[in-house]
């Protein structure tokens, strides 16, 4: 069934709005400069999205539909491939292009923003790392990691990928972290591989 046109409207304005987020941040995130730099009038906005913080809601939830397309087509590509081998596939996508890191960055700031600057609720900004922590702990039960260190495997391993990614946003220190991402990658391989 096809979708109707004002569907689809929405659904590209939706894109649009996760690229201006990415692009300018959720912290001086107001309507009107949106509406202005997309060409569109603010009612319309409001019409497809009700308030700002459903705008960025359903913004934040379509960059992580975003990504998850891109690790389903890697996975579709690789069945087998392990979680070690998903973080190597994401640091090299999030370096391949400044659209990729910011599409990144905008999850990791609407985590850390105070609710009194996004106007996120707090299960909005949970999710934007619960989410992958989620997903971590489906392949490492896939994987066959012992049920029991499951969430502590999964926490530990998504807070290390979040500690580097903020790194690298705040410092720009690409080879540097590159390093150590590879560095903890390999140390996580062979822990995992010798159980």
């Amino acid at each position: 069934m096809a979708r109707t046109p004002d569907l689809e409207r929405r659904q590209e304005l939706l894109d649009r709005i996760v690229v201006y987020l990415a692009e300018h941040g959720l912290a001086q995130a107001t309507l009107r400069p949106m509406a202005a730099s997309l060409d569109v009038s603010i009612n319309r906005l409001v019409h497809h999205f009700g308030s700002k913080e459903e705008l960025i809601t359903a913004a934040l939830n379509r960059a992580i539909e975003q990504q998850i397309t891109v690790q389903d087509a890697w996975m579709k590509r690789n069945s087998r491939i392990t979680q070690v081998g998903l973080y190597r596939k994401w640091w090299k996508w999030m370096n391949a292009s400044p659209e990729n890191l910011a599409l990144v960055r905008l999850n990791y700031e609407a985590a850390a923003l105070d609710t009194s600057v996004t106007g996120l609720a707090g299960e909005v900004r949970a999710d934007q790392v619960g989410v992958w922590r989620h997903d971590v702990e489906q392949r490492l039960a896939a994987e066959g990691i012992d049920a029991e260190r499951i969430g502590f495997e999964a926490s530990l391993m998504k807070a290390t990928f979040t500690g580097l990614i903020i790194d690298l946003l705040a410092t720009g220190e690409r080879a540097r972290v590159t390093r150590v991402c590879d560095e903890w990658l390999a140390r996580l391989e062979s822990t995992f591989a010798a159980r």
